[in-house]
């Protein structure tokens, strides 16, 4: 004969399976969340590899650059003898002493010892001055360097079968840099046979909405008598930014002149305010030297291009830029592009 338990006792046995099974999950839940690898987020999210502040852990653990450098030596005397020691040092030497001193394939340099505020891309717009270009980059990268800036300086050449413009070559210049893996937050445009003579020269971004005119007083003007007030070129430095919201430099000035004048309207008509350098800072740092050339004959049709173009850059610019790159190389002082210019709407003349 069969004998049956009660129906409460097998209500009761049900019941404290359930809470054991209950206390077990719990407690493996609780073992789990104890031993499972954690993950700190900072780590797994992107981040951006563009700004100098967060690149990587290494670079994190290393201090920010002082606002002041310690490495600044004042005035350096750019006199003829001096230069013409630059040009004769041999190549080979120049080249193992500056990847030394830590600089990059392609003219790109970041300082070890502390991280930089910013980028800076140096824009060097060139034809037939290899002379000038190689005092050039012998002479700026030690000055950069020892203002702990994080910096490229990129060479454009012009081909030789039309007329210079230094304005499209500051616009490729521009476009080239935005194809760069790092982000530059300003560009220095540079004239290469300008020289600072004293390294307390502020060669920083200026701030977005106030590009700096930097070339304000130089040997070519007699006594170092400083620019004018409308002037601006020669070396100038503008935000990323703003370069492009005044549209870069007409395309339209074939021959020398005219292109900066044009530049200045650009940045009034944006309503930006140049800065100078007589602003806060003393004179005798922002002194430059020009290295000797025959002058170039400026070009006649400079004015018209001028009257026509003072309202309607939003046209002629960045907007209807056009190039090919017949050369591309990353040398050991600079990016090298040797371009083919190509008139949009404007005749070279």
């Amino acid at each position: 004969m069969l004998l049956h338990s009660p129906p409460y006792l097998f209500t009761s046995k049900v019941f404290r399976v359930l809470i054991i099974g209950f206390l077990l999950i719990t407690v493996s839940m609780q073992y789990y969340n104890h031993h499972k690898p954690k993950f700190n987020c900072v780590e797994i999210m992107p981040t951006h590899v563009n700004d100098p502040q967060t690149e990587d852990g290494d670079r994190q653990s290393v201090p920010p650059c002082p606002t002041i450098s310690p490495k600044l030596i004042g005035w350096t005397n750019l006199s003829a003898e001096t230069m013409s020691s630059i040009l004769e040092e041999d190549e080979n030497v120049v080249d193992l002493r500056m990847k030394e001193a830590g600089l990059e394939a392609g003219g790109k340099y970041e300082p070890k010892e502390c991280r930089s505020h910013q980028r800076v891309a140096i824009i060097v717009p060139v034809r037939d001055r290899k002379e000038h270009l190689t005092v050039f980059l012998r002479y700026m990268h030690p000055f950069l360097q020892r203002k702990q800036m994080s910096y490229v300086i990129i060479v454009v050449e012009q081909s030789e079968h039309l007329p210079f413009n230094r304005g499209m070559l500051m616009n490729i210049g521009f476009k080239e840099v935005q194809l760069f893996e790092e982000k530059y937050q300003c560009l220095i445009l540079h004239d290469v046979d300008m020289l600072p003579e004293h390294d307390g020269n502020p060669y920083a971004c200026p701030e977005e909405g106030r590009p700096r005119q930097m070339a304000f007083s130089m040997n070519y003007f007699k006594n170092y008598t400083p620019v004018g007030e409308g002037f601006f070129g020669a070396v100038t430095a503008i935000s990323t930014a703003d370069f492009q919201r005044i549209n870069g430099f007409s395309n339209s000035f074939w021959g020398w002149g005219g292109e900066d004048e044009n530049l200045y309207h650009r940045v009034i008509a944006q309503k930006l305010t140049v800065v100078r350098p007589f602003d806060g800072q003393p004179l005798h740092s922002v002194r430059y030297m020009m290295q000797s050339h025959k002058r170039a004959v400026p070009s006649p049709g400079r004015f018209d291009v001028m009257k026509g173009g003072r309202s309607g850059f939003q046209a002629d610019g960045l907007v209807n830029l056009k190039y090919q790159k017949l050369d591309y190389q990353l040398k050991p002082l600079c990016t090298h592009v040797l371009v083919d210019l190509q008139p949009s709407n404007t005749s070279a003349t």
